[in-house]
């Protein structure tokens, strides 16, 4: 089913068709139903979410401009990130995350803190954990860090890279799951402590350790996709 569509007033809108195919299309990206280098076919989406093809196609361009998707002649096709892609995009959320958790350290609120701990904490065991539970929580602290930095264009960078580090097909990174919980605990320490520096300074490393662990599992695999 798909979402509520009306808006306050009780209105269904065309931005609120375009939002609820976008939401709905992002959610297949993120999950890896729709994988890289799917074919997108516009029709068949629009027939599989009951809306006509305008909303579809709307939401569609929005997630070509966010590079979700390319185009290859007329065709639209799910993305492909390279390995040297995956590389810079982690390197330009080191430079902004970790700018933003040197000022969220001085703004994020108690109550905030202690439900982002909460939620690191309560991820005990990874066999226990599901990508959609995996991701909420990570979400959960990245976004929380960023929206408490008060700037919106980072968030919004955040935002977009953290999408497209997902689109690369790494669902999760064996060996990662019990350090980034106490990477994410450093994280949050510094930031309960107020204390700029040690934040960004955690930050910074917790994004280094995951691409270190990214580039050594692919040249495991074979050297993963370009």
């Amino acid at each position: 089913m798909l979402m509520d569509l009306t808006t306050s007033s009780g209105a269904v809108t065309p931005d609120s068709l375009a939002q609820a195919a976008y939401s709905r299309l992002c959610a297949l990206l993120l999950s890896g139903e729709m994988a890289a280098g799917d074919l997108i076919q516009e029709r068949r989406l629009a027939e599989w979410q009951g809306l006509s093809r305008t909303p579809v196609r709307d939401a569609l361009n929005r997630l070509e401009t966010e590079r979700l998707l390319t185009r290859k002649g007329r065709h639209l096709f799910v993305a492909t990130i390279s390995v040297h892609e995956i590389i810079d995009i982690l390197h330009a959320r080191r430079v902004l995350e970790g700018e933003a958790v040197r000022i969220a350290a001085t703004r994020m609120g108690q109550d905030q803190i202690a439900t982002i701990r909460a939620a690191v904490i309560g991820m005990k065991d990874a066999s226990d954990v599901g990508d959609d539970g995996h991701w909420r929580v990570d979400d959960m602290l990245h976004f929380g860090i960023a929206e408490a930095a008060g700037n919106g264009e980072i968030r919004r960078m955040i935002e977009a890279l953290r999408r497209r580090t997902r689109m690369f097909g790494l669902r999760r990174i064996p060996g990662r799951f019990d350090i980034g919980r106490q990477e994410h605990m450093r994280i949050l320490d510094a930031i309960e402590a107020r204390d700029p520096a040690a934040a960004a300074e955690a930050m910074c490393a917790h994004i280094d350790h995951a691409q270190h662990a990214i580039v050594e599992l692919l040249q495991h695999s074979g050297g993963g996709r370009g």
